[in-house]
């Protein structure tokens, strides 16, 4: 029960939120939208999370995390310009992703704010 409170008040990427941009020269569009902000600074695991995969990119095509200000996280991708897939279907996989990866994230937060009613001190995770 107390778990379906937090997953509702945690809000979730939203399809309006997606921005695209296109590149002619390089050829790929650039598809964003934010997974993760909070009113002050982001929560010091995710920031950690992000710092370490800053410069590097993930399948499918060239997605990656980006700071946006100091409070909110984006997910972005480069989609290459073709027509198979067709590209909405790939903007819906993306968005697909940005929920996945947002509740990663919601998830982080809320263990790290909360770790101690949680009881997820570093001796019930083994990290003594």
């Amino acid at each position: 029960m107390s778990k379906e409170i937090l997953t509702k008040l945690l809000s979730l990427p939203l399809r309006n939120q997606i921005k695209i941009d296109f590149d002619l020269k390089e050829r790929f569009f650039n598809v964003s939208v934010p997974i993760f902000s909070t009113k002050g600074p982001l929560p010091r695991s995710l920031r950690q999370y992000v710092e370490a995969r800053e410069g590097r990119s993930f399948k499918p095509h060239s997605t990656s995390f980006q700071f946006q200000g100091e409070s909110r996280v984006l997910l972005v991708q480069k989609i290459p310009f073709t027509l198979e897939p067709p590209f909405r279907q790939q903007v819906d996989e993306f968005w697909q992703m940005a929920k996945q990866c947002h509740q990663m994230l919601s998830e982080m937060a809320v263990e790290e704010k909360y770790a101690a009613a949680l009881h997820l001190d570093r001796g019930d995770l083994g990290l003594d």
